[in-house]
């Protein structure tokens, strides 16, 4: 495990569901209460859309034979769809 495919693969993509805490213990006279869920819902489609990449990048490595690079990826994609869970789920 190399400290390049630890930040690409897990610190980075960890970015979004930080994003989202912050954006939730953020008070409302911040940023108001409507911009504050427009922001959480920003937030959400962009970790959606760079999940859906990064599972396309899975799969043609996982077609290629490159098990280790496929599984980075599928761990990249659940780190990036963890938002959408979160927004359904606890903090929503």
């Amino acid at each position: 495990m190399t400290r390049q495919k630890v930040i690409r693969h897990l610190i980075l993509p960890s970015i979004a569901p930080a994003a989202l805490f912050w954006l939730y213990f953020t008070p409302k006279t911040v940023f108001g209460c409507a911009n504050r869920g427009y922001m959480a819902v920003a937030v959400v489609f962009l970790a959606l859309g760079a999940a859906v990449v990064a599972a396309i990048k899975g799969i043609i490595a996982k077609r290629q034979g490159k098990n280790e690079v496929a599984n980075w990826w599928m761990i990249t994609t659940l780190i990036l769809v963890f938002p959408l869970v979160l927004l359904a789920g606890p903090l929503g």
